[in-house]
């Protein structure tokens, strides 16, 4: 089978990190598989050898030209089924392709009621002439109006399956073992709201003086970040390491793990932490009520609750048989996760549109 998926860039975001992921996996199973970058020409993510990557800012010099571009290309490589990630990339997928009987099944990746009315207002405009959605949470697939919720599948993201070499190998990293830190993994874009998480952490600073948080990841917010740091005099207590490559061994280095986003999709980032075994206090957005039943896997904290998180971090922090007991309970959801399994949900999919269309 012949699959295209299209993204802004293979850059280091959530997307482009499930679709690496995705694009290797079909390609080792027989399947041909390209990957289109309509906007950036950057490749963090390693790809399959057999995994074509075409740049389309190579093609074209405007987004008019890279309309008519993309529609001629996928109409000469005729794909069976051209899957676009990320709203904007597939409203010009969509947008693109129309009448040209191509197969899309867009992807949804953010939950569309924290995105303006004027965003929420194009997708409903093209999401009609898309064979399929598929969306991270039940939350999202809510949000659609019921003809588009008809023809929307819920996937999970799917992790490495380095999350799962820990207990294939019988190694154990035991709770006394690990480093006393917080650690989260996500851009330093407003979205993340990572100045809540610091200022929450700052209110028990004194109280656990042995710990520390460490922020991974990148964006025009360091230096800002770095400034409240300072001005919380927390410089050593609190990190902000940059991108890593090695976040699976990062988050098996920690205690707990904790997001403190405005608004997600699905925190890939919190699925990884989820099947190592963390311990998870989250801000309550889409995905973390599927996933996080508070007390029993992890604790949620309203958007922007600094001292909510505060206090759920503090009762973590001060009982290691609760971080225990909490984390063995996120480690039994690993199956939900399995590349194997989000794959073959995929193809199901894709061979159900393409009997349909």
């Amino acid at each position: 089978m012949k699959i295209v998926f299209c993204l802004a860039s293979l850059g280091s975001g959530g997307a482009e990190r499930v679709v690496s992921l995705l694009a290797n996996k079909m390609s080792n199973d027989g399947h041909e598989v390209q990957v289109i970058c309509l906007k950036v020409n950057e490749v963090y993510y390693q790809l399959h050898e057999k995994v074509k990557v075409v740049m389309a800012m190579e093609k074209s010099w405007n987004r008019f030209s890279e309309l008519f571009w993309l529609r001629r290309y996928l109409k000469r490589e005729k794909p069976n089924v051209v899957i676009p990630f990320t709203e904007g990339v597939y409203c010009f997928t969509i947008a693109s392709l129309l009448g040209t009987g191509i197969p899309v099944i867009a992807s949804e990746r953010l939950d569309p009621s924290a995105m303006t009315w004027k965003r929420n207002l194009l997708k409903r405009v093209l999401l009609p002439y898309a064979d399929w959605l598929v969306v991270q949470t039940q939350t999202i697939k809510d949000y659609f109006p019921k003809k588009i919720q008809e023809k929307t599948s819920v996937i999970y993201n799917p992790v490495n399956d380095e999350v799962f070499k820990e207990s294939e190998t019988g190694i154990t990293n035991p709770l006394e073992l690990k480093s006393n830190r917080i650690i989260s993994v996500a851009r330093l874009f407003p979205q993340k709201n990572q100045e809540m998480m610091i200022r929450a952490f700052a209110k028990i600073a004194d109280v656990f003086p042995d710990w520390q948080l460490v922020i991974f990841g990148e964006g025009p917010l360091r230096d800002s970040l770095r400034l409240l740091i300072d001005s919380l005099q927390l410089t050593d207590r609190i990190l902000l390491p940059g991108r890593t490559e090695h976040v699976i061994d990062e988050l098996r280095k920690s205690k707990l793990f904790c997001l403190s986003s405005d608004y997600e999709g699905m925190s890939n980032s919190m699925i990884e932490a989820i099947c190592v075994g963390l311990p998870i206090v989250s801000t309550r957005v889409s995905g973390t009520d599927e996933l996080i039943k508070n007390g029993v896997n992890g604790f949620l904290v309203e958007i922007g609750d600094e001292t909510g998180m505060a206090l759920a971090l503090k009762r973590l922090m001060q009982n290691e048989e609760l971080m225990k007991q909490i984390g063995e309970a996120n480690k039994r959801q690993a199956s939900l996760f399995m590349l194997d399994k989000i794959v073959n949900d995929w193809i199901s999919l894709i061979n159900q549109v393409r009997n349909v269309s």
